[in-house]
């Protein structure tokens, strides 16, 4: 377990101390791939064959370009419709650094969670895509640790 630096904030303490607490499987093969078709997908009543495949296309590959700095989370609550809906899952990377005007999770207030950031010189706006949230307005980043870039969302179809 990593100790936090004593010169760390209490927020980045916490960071840390939940992110030792998260075990992370060992993946040693490669990602298994899945066809890609050529031709789109219609509702009305039709065939697929093989001769409409035109490759194969893995989705870790294509969502995970980072294996070990990509974490998955799933959405709470309504506060990114309509970007994002409650039950999605977030895919986040850690190791993208550029946060303005994406959509992030970021820990505030000891909470991590999902908002659009926007900075401007010593401001950080933590915006949620629904309009009937407030912004909240941060000076001087005190009270943030970024915390990854959501890069992708899946969820199920009821």
């Amino acid at each position: 377990m990593k100790t936090p630096n004593p010169n760390s904030s209490a927020l980045e303490a916490a960071a840390i101390i939940a992110m030792d607490s998260i075990e992370l499987p060992l993946i040693s093969e490669a990602f298994p791939k899945r066809p890609i078709f050529l031709s789109k997908l219609s509702c009305g009543l039709f065939g697929i064959s093989d001769d409409e495949i035109e490759d194969y296309q893995s989705l870790d590959s294509l969502f995970i370009k980072n294996r070990f700095n990509t974490f998955f989370f799933k959405a709470a609550g309504d506060s990114m419709e309509p970007t994002i809906f409650e039950g999605q899952i977030l895919i986040v990377d850690r190791s993208k650094k550029n946060f303005n005007g994406k959509v992030c999770a970021v820990v505030y207030e000891e909470k991590i969670i999902c908002k659009r950031v926007i900075i401007k010189g010593d401001l950080i706006i933590l915006k949620s895509d629904n309009q009937k949230y407030k912004d909240i307005i941060i000076q001087n980043n005190e009270n943030i640790v970024f915390w990854g870039v959501v890069t992708a969302i899946a969820g199920f179809i009821e």
